[in-house]
């Protein structure tokens, strides 16, 4: 080999290792990660001290573990799991009480709460959908319907924000839910 491939081959060698092992070090830190919760869900608070809020960034449905936290839960809920109202009327003061529950634990720093309870307003938002059937007039049902699609929408991305710990992008999603539960209330009547 000559030397000049050598001196062209040493610098290559040099990148992809260190890239190789960026990529292996990663690993190892979730492998911890997911030791030290694994621990915790088991009665343990060895992770409890050390997680910080916002860490848990990316998940899938029916992924979310149940943390002392009061965060996310070993499954979604349905609507088994959760009171469902039994008039569009009480669809609506329960979405008013749901979204009371967000805006206290957005201002106390409690953003990992937000996730069961956006995930019950968008189970009580989608049964509203049937109860507007018999208890909203025929020339509002398409508005009703929109609206409660609108709720049910946002349990995604606020989610999502809650979960990285962005506290704007959740109070300005919070905002948006409560003016359509708003818009909800002024068809209810």
């Amino acid at each position: 080999m000559k030397s000049w491939t050598r001196l062209l081959a040493l610098p290559l060698l040099a990148a992809a290792t260190v890239w190789w092992l960026s990529g292996c070090s990663g690993g190892t830190e979730k492998a911890k990660e997911g030791d030290s919760k694994k621990a915790e869900h088991k009665g343990g608070d060895a992770k409890k001290s050390e997680h910080k809020e916002g860490e848990h960034k990316e998940h899938k449905e029916g992924e979310h573990k149940d943390n002392k936290e009061g965060g996310h839960g070993d499954k979604p809920l349905t609507e088994k799991d959760v009171k469902m109202p039994d008039s569009f009327k009480a669809g609506v003061a329960r979405l008013e009480e749901l979204n009371k529950t967000i805006d206290h634990h957005i201002e106390h720093g409690e953003l990992p709460k937000v996730h069961r309870v956006a995930e019950e307003m968008a189970l009580v938002a989608n049964k509203m959908k049937e109860l507007a059937q018999k208890d909203v007039s025929e020339e509002q049902r398409v508005e009703a319907g929109r609206l409660c699609n609108e709720v049910a929408g946002y349990y995604r991305p606020i989610d999502e924000a809650a979960d990285a710990g962005k506290k704007g992008e959740t109070e300005a999603l919070h905002k948006k839910m409560g003016a359509a539960i708003a818009k909800l209330k002024a068809v209810a009547k």
